[in-house]
């Protein structure tokens, strides 16, 4: 059974923008299975809505992903109840902000607030992923796991490089994740995109553990000139969040 479901998850992971359709024999190849094997899982995905059947026997991403997409977003209550304070935060100072998860060795962007005039950046997007120690986001998700847990997962995906700025040796990194600890906030210094910064701060569940990050995103040059300005309101609004959940439960549990 959980080897069905691993499989099924490799067969959803092989839809991207730029190979929206799959046949059978080219699932088949793609993640090593019997071509019998691969049109069992695809037909099962259709019957539930992750997929669906075209006219010529191909397969695309089913409308179901839609629903579980507005199911998550709605039932995640760091997304809707503060958009509103972020998308303010963002239009005062020009600039991006984005919400993401650890999902394995990368962080995936969950929300992306873009104000008038504020960095576009191609790189990031509502379900797009980046290696986690390059961005700020990332690196206050891993500084969440403890050293341990976070050395396991540096040591098996490794350190790629993505700009001359990017941390590529374990020890810089865990020297890095160890003073976001004690600060409370990462940076990423055009470590994954050149001619960008971020600062990004922890929002915290119900019971106080890390389970998102929020950041902000700026020129360098504007966000060198603001860096105070911008760790602080970051960090307000990542604690304003996690507060506001704390609190939820608290009444919660005194209900």
């Amino acid at each position: 059974m959980l080897g069905s479901v691993s499989k099924a998850g490799r067969v959803l992971d092989l839809f991207t923008p730029e190979a929206p359709e799959w046949g059978v024999s080219e699932v088949a190849t793609a993640i090593g299975i019997a071509k019998s094997s691969a049109h069992a899982l695809l037909v099962t995905l259709d019957d539930i809505g992750l997929v669906r059947r075209l006219a010529g026997g191909r397969y695309r991403l089913g409308w179901r992903i839609l629903e579980l997409n507005r199911t998550l977003r709605h039932s995640t209550d760091f997304l809707g109840p503060h958009r509103a304070r972020l998308q303010r935060m963002a239009v005062c100072l020009g600039a991006t902000v984005h919400l993401g998860a650890l999902q394995g060795r990368e962080v995936i962007y969950v929300d992306k607030i873009v104000a008038p005039h504020g960095p576009v950046l191609a790189e990031s997007g509502v379900g797009l992923a980046m290696p986690a120690h390059c961005t700020a986001l990332g690196k206050v998700l891993l500084a969440s796991l403890g050293p341990v847990d976070a050395d396991a997962m540096l040591a098996l995906h490794g350190l790629p490089r993505r700009t001359a700025s990017t941390i590529t040796d374990a020890v810089g990194l865990q020297e890095e994740l160890e003073r976001i600890r004690t600060l409370g906030y990462g940076l990423d210094l055009e470590e994954a995109v050149s001619s960008v910064c971020c600062v990004a701060a922890p929002v915290r569940d119900r019971r106080g553990e890390v389970e998102a990050a929020v950041s902000l995103t700026l020129p360098a040059g504007t966000f060198h000139d603001r860096q105070q300005q911008v760790r602080a309101t970051v960090r307000s609004a990542a604690e304003a969040i996690s507060r506001f959940r704390r609190d939820r439960l608290q009444l919660a549990t005194a209900g």
